[in-house]
């Protein structure tokens, strides 16, 4: 295996991608007359110098799951990511407001990666130090020039020599992961603050809802252009063109499906092209960018295997060569981005790690593909959001980017973030931000419960918001229902994706809630929402955010029976579909596409593209523009600061969300703790509210309160 050094340049953390990726190691022979038994995690705590523990790993999750422990893992490989500390956490976090605040001195003065590696990220001494830790013991390291991340991958026995614990695999549920037995520490006092995917248990997960009704097979892109007004936009040229879409992998997808989906419709769609995440240290050879391809397969990132017959059963450990078939979700994120910005370009980021080959009779180890009688646990797509983030954040081309996945706050917590709001999410976003790129992310799909017990898997009876859409760097989309003739004429109000629509949520509750919000209990109240209220007519009442993060902001279409078409397999005829989709997976990417063509406006637009550096056109995150247009028509909530006067008001931009609630009420028997109803949060009303946030934009008119470019 290679055990070369890397000076790689900082991986960005945050994604969400807490995934297993244990079950392909093997399993020793439990102690004697021994059964499946529930051990505290960690079984040993550790006593020795607190500077060698001195960092997260998960310690939250591993509890609040309650697993039964199986056995120790003694073959096989793993992957994980590390967070080095930082030079200063803080002083990004408020570079990525001030960035993207038209009342900042600082407002869309945006860095390079590098600019943020030197001025925010870990010191190279640093950065070089815990790389060289980790690669003493022989595992494989990899990074980014932000120095924000590095990404691991080796044995199991590499990990327990370089963390001083023995790793086991563990049951939650109907889940086994792979987990350490106890605390782990290093040998020598390292800056490193966090540990991800070292508890390997799955916590993200999309929200993609396929549609239930026969006779309705979704909107198609012409449909919603006329709702949404992308078409007005259209006819005035805006189009997308130059301005670069990018996508978080969820999971793997087709070459064929995006254009088979345009010819279904007879619509344009853009180019999409998959960008492999490799991590890369900075050197000559790059440009001093840590992103060209010239160490084969540094931190175990390597290309992913192609898309395969989805008439495929998968295996335990998964084996991706021989069964990898399409994920809906990306192919819902690519097909929305590429219809409703045909003329933009789409990068579709897709990491793969297939870890390290053990032969689990002799132990002999070996890069992957694996020989016969090797096994590993391969990481694909959503397992590697932080990857593919960290990648982003790197090549810095993109001008937004859509993520349609997130975790309650209650798991994230500890893992991707600490109380105060500080941790390698936190970090990874607002890199993104401080090079003013635009994040749009779907806001959930559970209502105002988006907590869920790791144990039974069973909703927490707590009103709960999900990350990364309560990221105050982010802005978060929710769900709407929009019904529509087949000439895109709205025959009905636009209402909240609820109880109320004929198709809301995913059947998780009784009332099958829809559009994710409510108040985030750890992000306090960002500048650009400070003073907003939820109306007077609202559960709860006016004024309700109290000094915290209040999700969504703007609210797109989600709901399945009035959500847009989705086609999958095109490449393999016999199993080929095309039917209904939604959830805030779609209203994610169609926020996006829409901020696109607002960014080919600005581009056009002296005015308008006035921003430092190799992206003039770009406006940072969209949602600190967003509520100051909203204060036009809210005099007292929010207000018009200094550098952007919008041209249109808040009524002329926006449809005002009336109608429509997303209190989840769990059914008796759920095992929700402690139980049913739930209340207090949240109904649509005048202005924001927690379910739709500041309502469903214009794409025309949102260009026009934006540049001044005027569409038809």
């Amino acid at each position: 295996m290679r055990t070369s050094l890397r000076i790689v340049a900082a991986s960005l953390v945050a994604a969400l991608a807490l995934v297993a990726c244990g079950g392909g190691a093997s399993v020793s022979s439990l102690p004697h007359g021994s059964t499946q038994q529930q051990v505290p995690a960690p079984t040993l705590p550790y006593s020795g110098p607190p500077q060698l523990a001195n960092f997260t790993w998960g310690q939250s999750a591993l509890q609040q799951a309650q697993a039964q422990y199986i056995g120790p893992i003694t073959n096989g490989g793993i992957a994980m990511n590390v967070a080095v500390k930082l030079q200063n956490q803080a002083g990004l976090l408020q570079y990525a407001q001030e960035a993207s605040n038209p009342h900042s001195p600082l407002y869309r003065r945006f860095l390079t990666p590098q600019e943020i590696g030197n001025r925010f990220g870990a010191s190279l001494p640093n950065y070089q130090a815990v790389a060289n830790y980790f690669a003493s013991n022989g595992i494989s390291v990899g990074g980014w020039p932000q120095r924000l991340q590095l990404s691991l991958a080796g044995t199991v026995q590499q990990f327990s020599k370089a963390f001083g614990t023995q790793f086991g695999l563990y049951r939650a549920g109907t889940t086994t992961f792979v987990a350490p037995m106890q605390a782990p520490h290093v040998t020598q006092p390292i800056p490193m603050t966090a540990v991800i995917n070292m508890v390997q248990l799955p916590m993200n997960h999309t929200y993609l809802i396929r549609g239930s009704a026969a006779d309705f097979g979704g909107y198609s892109p012409a449909m919603i252009g006329k709702i949404f007004d992308y078409s007005g936009a259209w006819a005035n040229g805006l189009t997308g063109k130059g301005i670069t879409i990018g996508i978080v992998g969820t999971g793997p997808i087709s070459s064929k499906d995006v254009p088979a989906y345009g010819a279904t419709f007879n619509a344009p769609v853009a180019n999409v092209q998959q960008m492999n995440v490799t991590a890369q240290p900075a050197s000559t050879q790059n440009n001093n960018t840590g992103t060209a391809t010239f160490d084969g397969n540094p931190g175990g990132l390597a290309t992913p295997p192609p898309v395969t017959n989805p008439n495929c059963a998968q295996g335990s450990p998964p084996n991706y060569n021989t069964c990898n078939p399409e994920d809906g979700e990306a192919q819902l994120d690519t097909e929305q981005t590429a219809s409703l910005a045909p003329g933009a370009q789409v990068d579709f980021y897709l990491a793969y790690n297939p870890t390290m080959c053990v032969n689990t009779t002799t132990g002999a180890e070996s890069p992957p593909p694996c020989a016969s009688g090797s096994v590993t646990y391969p990481l694909l797509g959503i397992q590697l959001s932080d990857d593919e983030i960290q990648q982003a954040i790197a090549d810095n081309v993109v001008d937004d980017l859509s993520l349609s996945y997130g975790l309650g706050e209650n798991s994230a917590l500890n893992y991707y973030f600490n109380s105060s709001g500080q941790g390698p999410g936190p970090a990874e976003f607002a890199a993104l931000a401080a090079e003013g790129i635009a994040v749009f992310v779907s806001s959930g799909d559970t209502g105002n419960q988006s907590c869920f017990d790791p144990n039974t898997g069973a909703p927490l009876a707590t009103p709960c918001v999900s990350y990364p859409a309560s990221d105050p760097s982010v802005t978060a989309v929710g769900g709407v229902n929009a019904p529509a003739n087949d000439a895109g004429n709205l025959i009905g109000q636009i209402t909240a994706w609820a109880d109320q629509t004929t198709g809301g949520g995913p059947g998780d509750f009784a009332n099958d809630v829809g559009s994710g919000g409510g108040v985030s209990q750890y992000f306090t109240v960002p500048p650009w929402q400070n003073g907003v209220k939820t109306p007077t007519n609202s559960n709860p009442p006016s004024p309700q955010l109290n000094g915290y993060r209040g999700v969504p902001d703007v609210a797109l279409m989600a709901d399945p029976a009035t959500g847009p078409a989705l086609l999958m397999n095109a490449a393999f005829p016999g199993y080929k579909v095309l039917g209904a989709s939604g959830g805030t997976s779609a209203a994610a990417p169609e926020m996006a596409a829409m901020w696109a063509l607002v960014l080919q406006a600005c581009s056009q637009t002296s005015t308008c593209a006035t921003a430092g550096g190799a992206h003039p056109y770009r406006l940072g995150n969209a949602a600190p523009i967003l509520y100051t247009i909203y204060g036009q028509g809210y005099a007292g909530e929010t207000g018009s600061p200094s550098g952007f006067t919008p041209q249109l008001t808040y009524a002329q931009t926006f449809y005002d969300v009336l109608y429509g609630e997303n209190q989840a009420n769990t059914p008796p028997g759920s095992g929700a703790t402690p139980g049913p109803p739930i209340t207090g949060c949240c109904t649509a009303g005048p202005g924001y509210d927690l379910v739709t946030g500041l309502g469903a934009p214009f794409a025309g008119h949102l260009i026009q309160a934006i540049t001044g470019v005027a569409t038809p």
